[in-house]
Order: structure tokens, then sequence, then C-alpha cells
């Protein structure tokens, strides 16, 4: 059974058993493919718990709320330059003055040295700034999402978005500025559009795709045309829920809800398998340990990142 986590690689659902993918990479629907929100994150609470360890007793003499900033930087889709990111360090920084708290802010790979040395311009001296290198073995970002009393994470970002939401504190999107799309960019989202037009028939339902919308739709379908990704979509969800709040909302200190989506992917994954449940459970009582599934590995690890939550 091949199951498939991800956007590129999950574009035709028909090479799998199962795709499994987020609503804001905007792929067309399909039997075989589970939608979710997020992605799902590999961060489990023992990992959190050892990488809080280090940082403690920092994070012990700060004035409360502890604000954690995680900084994403450059992508295909959004760009953080020097003048960004200064903005992003004073309005994080005027942010914690008012409440009276300490800024943690880290960088990451894909933060430039520019955008870098203007953010630290931005946050004062008051805050802590890690600055992320290549090959660095003591780096502060588990800890932050450990130890920090809110989470403030750039947009761009999927994974530390999906992992911020997972620990159930207060999280606040950043959104970054979105780059201008391409020639090439665009005449894509034509397609995706045209893909999406449908004809009504003299009885006023729905008919099959015809011509160049069929064409489009086949493009798609068949993973020669990828759509672009719309975190707007990730963004809103995340808001929607309850997950996440936009920054500039005011300070909410309440626990957010997790959403358990990784169950309903474990327990499609399990069906695929032909597992039974209530049967495994009833050998696994009486001594007969069920035989490893060449899937297993794949359960692991999406147990570990629901044992995360």
């Amino acid at each position: 059974r091949l199951v498939q986590l991800g956007r590129k690689g999950g574009r035709v659902a028909d090479l799998f058993d199962l795709v499994v993918s987020c609503t804001y990479f905007r792929l067309p629907p399909h039997p075989r493919r589970i939608e979710i929100a997020a992605p799902i994150t590999q961060v489990t609470a023992e990992q959190l718990e050892h990488a809080a360890e280090r940082w403690r007793a920092v994070f012990a003499k700060a004035p409360q709320p502890r604000i954690a900033l995680l900084v994403g930087g450059d992508s295909p889709l959004h760009c953080l330059d020097a003048a960004t990111a200064r903005r992003l360090g004073e309005q994080v920084r005027t942010f914690a003055d008012a409440v009276g708290g300490t800024v943690f802010a880290t960088t990451s790979r894909r933060t430039g040295p520019a955008a870098a040395e203007a953010l630290q311009q931005g946050l004062g001296a008051a805050s802590y700034l890690h600055f992320w290198r290549p090959g660095q073995e003591d780096n502060p970002y588990f800890a932050y999402l450990a130890l920090a009393d809110v989470l403030i994470v750039t947009g761009e970002s999927e994974s530390m978005l999906a992992e911020a939401a997972a620990t159930g504190k207060p999280v606040y999107i950043y959104p970054l500025p979105e780059r201008q799309p391409g020639r090439w960019a665009r005449v894509k989202e034509w397609i995706v559009r045209r893909s999406q037009t449908q004809r009504l028939n003299a009885r006023g339902s729905i008919s099959p795709q015809q011509g160049l919308a069929y064409l489009c739709a086949r493009l798609i379908e068949r993973g020669i045309i990828l759509p672009r990704q719309d975190l707007h979509v990730l963004h809103d969800t995340l808001v929607q829920r309850g997950n996440a709040h936009f920054f500039g909302e005011p300070l909410d200190l309440t626990r957010r809800p997790v959403a358990p989506e990784v169950d309903e992917v474990v327990r499609r994954v399990r069906r695929l398998m032909g597992m039974d449940e209530e049967k495994q459970s009833s050998e696994t009582k009486q001594g007969d340990r069920p035989q490893a599934s060449s899937f297993s590995l794949c359960l692991n690890s999406l147990s570990a990142a629901r044992a995360s939550h």
C-alpha cells in the first residue's frame, strides 16, 4: 500500500492508494485524497521537554508573558526584506512592551543576513534574538515552542504554523508581503480558474466539462499543472477554528483547541491496511502480538505526532 503525504508527490492521486494533502494546496478532489488544514507535525512532547531543559533558566528570569517570535523568510510566494523585518521587530517589541512581556526571537535558514540585522534593530536590546547558522547544534526553536507563553509566527512558513498550533498555545500569524506572480504563474492560475468552469444544461444540472475546461481540468489532475498554494486559506482556517489570531489583535492567553486531524489520517491508513482494531486489541490482551506491517513506521510517526498535541 502506498500512502503519500505532501504536495508535490501527491499531485496525481491515482498513483497512490491514499494521498494526504492540505486544503491550501488547492489540489482537485479525489476519492483517494484526504484533505487536512495544516501539515502533520512530527514534534513530540518528549522532544520539546528535552529542548526546554537547555533554556529553562533563561526563560525563568524573563518578565512574563514570554513571547516567542519565529521568523521564516523569503519563499517563492513571499518576501522578507530588510524593511519588512525591521517593521516586524518594531511591532513585536511594541506588542511586548504593551503587555510587559519579553521577546525571544529566532531566525531560520530562509532569513537573509540583511533581514536578520534589520530584525535585530527593530527588536532592540531588551529582546533575545537567536541567529540561525548552518550546522548549528544549539538551536532554541523547540525550546521556544515548549517554554513561551505566546507564539508569533511569520505566515509564509506552513511547518512553523503547524508546529505552533499543535502546542495549543496562543498563536499569532504575521503575514509577510506576497511576491507578484510571474507570467507563467499567471498562466497556470488562468488554467486553474478555467478548469473550475461549469456549464448548466437545460434542466439546470451541471453538465460534464467539455472543450477547454475539460482540457484544463485534465492538466491539473495529471499533475502537469500544479495550482499555486494559497496560504490565506491556511491562515483563515486556523483563525476560524480558534487555533490562531492574526497579529494586531489584543493579547489572549487562553489555551487554544488542537484539531485531531492526524487521528482521522491514522484511521484511514489502518482501514487501508485492513487492520481490525477491535480484533487486534483482543489479540494483544491475550499476549499474541500482531505481526508488524510494512506500514508500521509511518503509523508510529503519525502516532508520535499526535502525542505532541
